[in-house]
C-alpha cells in the first residue's frame, strides 16, 4: 500500500529557516519525506560555494534535534547531483525524469507530493503529462515566506559580516559554523569556479 510521501529538493547554500518550514509543512502531511540535496557534484563557485558534506552535516544536525526520534523513523535524506552543466542548451524534461526516477527510487512508489518554492513554471516545465498525473505540486512563494529569505541573502550577509541576519535566518547547526562558513564564502568571492562547472 503506498504511503503519503512528500519531497523536498533544495541546494541549502546554506540551510534557512525557510527550508525548515517547508519541511515542517511536508512532515505534517506526509508519512514519508524525502530531502534531496540538489547540487551534489558542484562546490566552490559563487552559486553553489558549499560542498555537499558540510550541507549535509548541517541539515541532519538540524533536524535531529528538530524531530527527536521520528527523524530516524520517517526522513530519508539523499544527495542529488546535478545530471549536467546545466547550460541553456539542457532540456527541461530529461531533467524531470532524472528527478522523478531519483525520488521513485528513494520512495519505492510512483505517486508523491513534491514542495518547492520558487516559481510554479519552473517546476510544472520539468515534468511531462504522463508523470504530472502521478505528481502531487505543493509550491509556495518565496517572497511570502519568511520575509522573503534565501540562501544568496544570507551569503551576502556572511560576506558583509551581518552576523544579527544570519542568527535571525538560520538554525543553530549553521550559526555554529560561522567561522568555517563565512572563510569559504570570502576564498570563493575571491576566486571562483565557473558558475555551472561540476567538481
Amino acid at each position: 500500500m503506498n504511503q503519503k510521501v512528500g519531497v523536498f529538493l533544495s541546494r541549502m547554500q546554506p540551510l534557512h529557516n525557510g527550508h525548515l518550514g517547508i519541511i515542517d509543512i511536508v512532515f505534517k502531511e506526509n508519512q514519508k519525506v524525502v530531502i534531496l540535496i540538489g547540487s551534489k557534484n558542484k562546490n566552490g563557485t559563487v552559486r553553489n560555494p558549499l560542498h555537499v558534506n558540510l550541507r549535509t552535516d548541517i541539515l541532519k544536525e538540524t533536524l535531529r534535534k528538530r524531530y527527536g526520534k521520528e527523524y530516524e523513523e520517517r526522513i530519508f535524506i539523499r544527495e542529488l547531483p546535478d545530471w549536467s552543466m546545466e547550460t541553456d542548451f539542457d532540456s527541461n524534461l530529461e531533467w524531470g525524469r532524472y528527478l522523478y526516477y531519483n525520488i521513485v527510487s528513494v520512495c519505492e512508489q510512483r505517486q508523491f507530493s513534491i514542495y518547492f518554492s520558487d516559481e510554479r513554471e519552473i517546476i510544472e516545465n520539468w515534468f511531462e503529462d504522463s508523470l504530472k498525473k502521478r505528481i502531487n505540486f505543493r509550491l509556495f512563494e518565496r517572497k511570502d515566506m519568511f520575509e522573503g529569505i534565501s540562501s544568496t541573502r544570507i551569503r551576502e550577509a556572511f560576506l558583509n559580516n551581518n552576523k544579527k541576519y544570519i542568527e535571525k535566518s538560520c538554525p543553530e547547526a549553521v550559526i555554529n559554523k560561522y567561522e568555517e562558513i563565512k572563510k569559504i564564502l570570502k576564498e570563493v568571492n575571491f576566486d571562483p569556479k565557473e558558475d555551472f562547472s561540476i567538481s
